[in-house]
């Protein structure tokens, strides 16, 4: 009996070692070092059932080079991607599956410099 109690235990942990956060790049906007910075204004929202999280860059090349980069470390976890160019605007997309869960992250560029970057799914997807 205390194998099989122990085989349980052992199964849940590491059940609950796979549900792990999905550590993306693109979260580094979030880590409060860019609060200060006047060309970056930050959106974080959390409800029970839903996390958001939006980064709005103007006038500022070098944050949006920063942002491309860690959207493009952040593409070979995505289970679905696109990248659309129309009328001189671009928009990037993917959709990672962390936890059973389905997390969106976006990115759209303006042409002043600037561009617009979202996390969101659901709060068990960041679990």
């Amino acid at each position: 009996m205390k194998k099989f109690i122990l085989f349980i235990v052992l199964s849940l942990v590491s059940l609950s070692a796979f549900a792990k956060s999905p550590n993306l790049n693109v979260e580094k906007m979030f880590d409060g070092s860019y609060t200060s910075n006047p060309s970056v204004s930050l959106n974080i929202s959390k409800s029970p059932e839903k996390y958001f999280r939006g980064c709005t860059v103007t006038d500022n090349a070098s944050i949006v080079k920063k942002i491309t980069q860690l959207f493009q470390k952040d593409l070979p976890k995505a289970t679905r991607s696109q990248d659309i160019t129309s009328n001189g605007s671009r928009f990037c997309s993917m959709t990672i599956l962390n936890n059973g869960e389905e997390i969106y992250v976006g990115l759209s560029y303006d042409s002043n410099n600037g561009c617009y970057l979202f996390i969101s799914g659901p709060m068990n997807a960041f679990k």
